[in-house]
């Protein structure tokens, strides 16, 4: 019998994993609704191959990094749309990260991720620092586009339900799920930070945390290269520009703040010279976990439950990868998750 699938939260991990069983010929329904703000539709959707902090390469970034490329480029075929859009990162140094930076520049496995340093002229409006640093094989997705056109994608193959999930609706009848009529054999939770309040999931360490972003536009500055210097500017085109971004792990809801407002902007000054106007401002609550690693598996207790979760700031690079897994996992009997990511690890 051919087993059927709920996917709970459509966005960028629902969205994967639902286009991860599309491609395997599973049989699944997406429950989501437009209404219930997601971190994707605000996230910048940066890609970095580092982790700057330790200078340090991304968890599982060999991995990770080549499924990403060939999903987003498989979407964009399959879409006729462009989301992925690769940049490098331009990083400003003081003397002691400078040197950190050349004794990386020499470790052979990092030769992909950092091509040169200098202090080259990167265009009008750039303060001046000790140093740059040059950062490849990153950029961002364009996510609140890429979630739009796969909500229609979905909607036009009859896959997706756009309705308020409630937790109360959820039935269980003879070995199956049940859901106002519609019925499978597992729900998959992929529910960004709303998972905090589900109640299968209690056990879970949740960390959720608030970030803000402002859209800025600036003539004049350099639009080929992300800038990095505590925070990012990441040019959008046509002298548009997102900046960003905060972290609040105190205040957990979507309401913007003129103090996260005042302090991008502070944060942005010690970058850029350039006069700039702010058009936009966003809030947005990340998915993250105690160990900021991925959530995927069975809840031990209950055969017919299932999470896809907690993605993080990395959410972009690792979400094609692990749907992936993910689905491997549901259709493989036997299938093993690593222990790192296996939801076993908060549920003993």
């Amino acid at each position: 019998m051919e087993k059927k699938f709920l996917i709970i939260g459509q966005g960028i991990a629902g969205s994967l994993l639902a286009y991860e069983m599309y491609k395997a010929g599973l049989n699944f329904k997406i429950i989501s609704s437009l209404e219930l703000r997601k971190a994707s539709d605000v996230a910048a959707g940066m890609y970095n191959p580092l982790v700057f902090k330790r200078l340090t390469k991304s968890w599982m970034l060999e991995d990770c990094l080549p499924v990403m490329f060939d999903t987003y480029r498989e979407l964009e075929r399959e879409l006729q749309e462009q989301f992925l859009y690769p940049m490098d990162i331009i990083k400003p140094l003081s003397e002691h990260e400078c040197q950190m930076w050349e004794e990386r520049i020499k470790e052979d496995n990092f030769s992909d991720y950092i091509t040169d340093i200098g202090k080259n002229n990167f265009g009008e409006g750039i303060r001046d620092f000790y140093n740059f640093g040059r950062v490849t094989n990153s950029g961002y997705v364009h996510l609140s586009k890429l979630l739009k056109h796969m909500n229609r994608f979905f909607k036009k193959q009859g896959l997706l339900i756009d309705a308020y999930f409630d937790y109360k609706d959820l039935g269980f009848i003879d070995n199956q799920i049940t859901w106002h009529g519609v019925s499978a054999e597992t729900i998959v939770f992929c529910e960004g930070y709303h998972a905090q309040t589900n109640p299968f999931f209690k056990k879970i360490d949740f960390r959720p945390t608030k970030g803000e972003l402002l859209e800025i536009y600036c003539e004049g500055l350099q639009e080929q290269y992300i800038l990095n210097k505590n925070l990012f500017v990441m040019p959008m085109g046509n002298h548009r520009f997102r900046v960003g971004a905060t972290y609040d792990w105190h205040n957990l809801d979507e309401i913007t703040t003129e103090e996260a407002k005042s302090d991008l902007q502070s944060r942005l000054e010690e970058i850029i010279s350039l006069p700039y106007k702010v058009v936009n401002h966003w809030a947005g609550i990340r998915p993250t976990v105690k160990d900021r690693r991925p959530i995927l598996g069975i809840h031990p207790l209950h055969e017919h439950i299932a999470i896809f979760n907690g993605l993080g700031t990395k959410g972009v690079m690792l979400a094609p990868y692990f749907a992936r897994e993910m689905v491997r996992f549901l259709s493989v009997h036997d299938y093993p998750l690593s222990p790192e990511i296996d939801i076993r690890r908060f549920m003993k």
